[in-house]
């Protein structure tokens, strides 16, 4: 099978595409970085024989970096399952990003996923079958006072899958969207958090290991789906004082 991932180059987007090539499926491998995704394909192409095309994408505006995905995609054809484990936040946005800066996180956090979407989803309806991945955050539980924009966009991707999933009822295009904790990540080394980070090596093993037997929402770790859960439920004067 041929899998599309963006945001291929790091955390859990380098763990799936080793757990995809592990089960033998070919890449279309989408980042910022050309050097680091072309050492990653090579890699990945001797260590278990897939084939494997990068595509150098810095999301900023649609003009600049939807081109050359779609040209990527000409050149490795329909994807049967595409997956964004794509994300970047700002230690400043706390309300008070510019407009240039806001922007860009909605394009990497929301657009990215819908205009590659829109662009692969006709053949996938026009064949009957395909996958959609999204990856959302625990972020967007509630509206907070850090992460001010990625929160609101990672919220409006969760919505944007929920429209998905209609869209594709009966048609045998699937959507699955995680919604996930922290991650052990190097962005995320050092940080003391109230919840223990997860290893995306077991994350991305758990997914793919899904990808053919589910679909709707899941939390990843498990455990957040009830943290969520109080967390929504906690009345506005003890929430207010939290910084999560």
């Amino acid at each position: 099978m041929k899998v599309l991932i963006f945001g291929a180059s790091a955390g859990l987007g380098r763990c799936l595409a080793e757990e995809l090539a592990g089960h033998g499926h070919d890449l279309l491998l989408i980042a910022s970085d050309l050097p680091d995704l072309d050492a990653m394909a090579s890699d990945i192409q001797l260590r278990f024989g897939v084939k494997t095309q990068t595509c150098a994408s810095r999301v900023s505006t649609i003009g600049d970096w939807l081109k050359p995905v779609l040209e990527g995609l000409e050149a490795f054809g329909t994807p049967d399952i595409l997956m964004f484990p794509i994300g970047a936040s700002s230690e400043e946005d706390q309300g008070l990003l510019g407009p240039s800066q806001a922007r860009e996180l909605v394009e990497v956090n929301f657009l990215a996923a819908v205009a590659t979407v829109s662009a692969v989803l006709p053949d996938m309806l026009r064949r009957g079958t395909g996958l959609v991945v999204g990856f959302g955050s625990i972020a967007s539980a509630r509206g907070r006072r850090r992460n001010v924009v990625y929160a609101a966009a990672k919220r409006g991707l969760q919505s944007y899958f929920e429209s998905l999933r209609h869209l594709t009822a009966g048609s045998g295009v699937r959507t699955q969207f995680f919604q996930m904790g922290y991650l052990r990540t190097q962005q995320s080394f050092g940080r003391r958090r109230l919840f223990p980070a997860a290893d995306p090596r077991d994350l991305a093993r758990e997914i793919v290991g899904g990808l053919h037997t589910r679909e709707g929402v899941f939390f990843r770790p498990k455990y957040w789906r009830f943290v969520i859960l109080v967390l929504r439920l906690l009345p506005w004067f003890v929430f207010r004082r939290l910084s999560f």
